[in-house]
């Protein structure tokens, strides 16, 4: 893509910035200042004058599926991609979230302002899938800037349940659920910023995993911020998910979210069941406000199905867990509007690999924000409005409470091995209209995560799987071990499935 160099300020051009910042002082001598910055800004001409790397591949043939053979509309493209036809994922058929990058196939990450967006490489996590042999089957439906836990606000309409028409799939890895569930693909790549791979698979009765924070690269996907971001691992059978996470874990070296990466093998610890493990039944994560009972009894039963296995099951406390979804908050806020609204997608202080041309795309469009969903806005408003008064202090003190919260679970999961809770309060609820009044628009969208979204915080591997279901609708329990200790949160879970299928 040809290049235009910075255009050097005038005076007034400087004037005018000097004043918005409250540099008063600069005003009087924004003449100087401008020379100084055009000397200054040769080197960016130097830096646009630098080659980008060569795509990864041309085009790819692709086709927008029609709504009789796609009625739940997961799919944003349908296509058939693979590599080497060999491998441990040979004859998979992998679905993958819309805001992971495959080179030749639009992206968009939900989102209308990216509906012309080709990504020229691919996430670490696509060219991972592809050495191991599988097909992409397609790009799957996601939340409008991956943003909402609902699955009611993508720009390419809703991602409807598949056990119950109008009723939430799940997000933000809506599509990837819906595509696993009714047999469409063998196995799912999303993202996991608040519960988006375990949020979906509850709701619709798949198996949806958080590796610890760092071990999937996330090279290549759209970000909300370096602190929750994480790779989803999506299947129908925790044997899959064991495979997928084989295939995708390990270093990059691009990712700048990675620190002391420890792989284990996945899938031969599977079969060692879970007699002598200690499962500890979480109080907090019960009986959470808006929850259905029903849901708690079902996380329950599995607890006792757990003991049945040989698993010493006791109760433990973490009081902590409670506020922790609250210690998250500002994290998804202040990262979110620093990374979309501020930085185009991705922001500054990583030495990442960036994809300068999504950077360029959402700059044109940075002043279309009548475009976007509610959810989004009500996120960046509110953010501004903090930061006018407090600036980053709110995004400070989560991370500082969060550490506490880390080393409580921490402290829990040197007494037991796994914590046992339900995945989300509720099963699937009913899609609120275009027109529904704003604060039910946005609550649901955003009130499934009590027990997700401290996990993201505090990057404990965290695992959920079908565990009954209440008038038809699934119901999700969540398993978390120590972090890089995925192994046993897959083997626990991995036990359960059997006994109960």
């Amino acid at each position: 893509m040809a290049h235009s160099h910075p255009a050097r300020p005038s005076a007034e051009d400087v004037a005018v910035v000097a004043e918005r910042l409250g540099y008063h002082r600069v005003v009087h001598r924004a003449a100087e200042f401008a020379e100084v910055i055009a000397s200054t800004l040769d080197a960016y001409d130097a830096v646009d004058e630098a080659h980008d790397d060569a795509p990864d591949r041309g085009p790819i043939p692709y086709r927008r599926p029609r709504q009789d053979d796609d009625p739940d509309n997961a799919w944003v493209l349908r296509t058939e991609l693979s590599s080497t036809g060999s491998g441990p994922l040979a004859g998979y058929r992998v679905a993958v979230k819309d805001n992971i990058m495959v080179a030749g196939l639009p992206m968009s990450a939900g989102s209308g302002l990216l509906a012309d967006y080709q990504p020229a490489f691919d996430a670490t996590v696509t060219a991972r899938v592809l050495e191991a042999g599988a097909t992409i089957v397609g790009k799957t439906n996601c939340e409008y800037f991956c943003l909402d836990g609902g699955s009611h606000t993508s720009h390419f309409g809703v991602t409807h349940n598949p056990h119950r028409r109008g009723y939430s799939a799940g997000g933000s890895s809506s599509g990837n659920a819906v595509a696993l569930a009714t047999g469409q693909a063998d196995l799912a790549v999303g993202t996991d910023q608040a519960g988006s791979a375990r949020v979906p698979a509850s709701f619709c009765g798949v198996v949806g995993l958080k590796p610890t924070h760092g071990l999937v690269p996330y090279t290549g996907i759209t970000p909300l911020d370096p602190m929750i971001d994480h790779a989803g691992v999506m299947s129908t059978t925790v044997r899959d998910a064991a495979l997928l996470l084989t295939a995708l874990a390990g270093y990059d070296d691009y990712d700048p979210r990675q620190r002391r990466v420890t792989v284990d093998d996945y899938l031969s610890q599977l079969e060692h069941g879970v007699a002598g493990l200690r499962v500890g039944v979480l109080a907090e994560g019960f009986e959470s406000p808006g929850g259905e009972p029903g849901v708690d009894a079902a996380a329950r039963r599995a607890a006792a199905d757990f003991a049945a296995l040989g698993a010493e099951v006791v109760e433990i406390s973490v009081p902590m867990h409670a506020r922790g979804a609250a210690l998250w908050t500002p994290l998804v806020m202040h990262g979110m509007a620093r990374t979309i609204v501020h930085g185009q997608g991705f922001g500054a202080g990583r030495d990442d690999r960036f994809p300068t041309e999504l950077i360029e795309q959402l700059l044109a469009h940075r002043d279309q924000v009548d475009d976007l969903p509610a959810t989004v806005t009500a996120c960046a408003v509110l953010a501004e409005y903090v930061e006018q008064t407090h600036g980053m202090l709110y995004y400070a003190r989560a991370v500082n409470a969060v550490r506490r919260l880390r080393a409580d679970y921490d402290q829990a999961l040197r007494r037991v091995d796994v914590l046992l809770m339900p995945t989300t309060p509720h099963t699937a609820r009913p899609m609120p209209s275009q027109h529904a009044p704003l604060a039910s628009y946005v609550g649901e969208a955003n009130d499934m995560f009590a027990n997700t979204a401290p996990f993201n915080a505090t990057h404990h591997p965290a695992l959920s799987l079908c565990c009954g279901e209440s008038d038809g609708l699934p119901i999700g329990l969540m398993l978390v071990a120590r972090r890089f200790d995925d192994a046993t949160v897959l083997r626990a879970g991995h036990a359960y499935e059997q006994h109960t299928r």
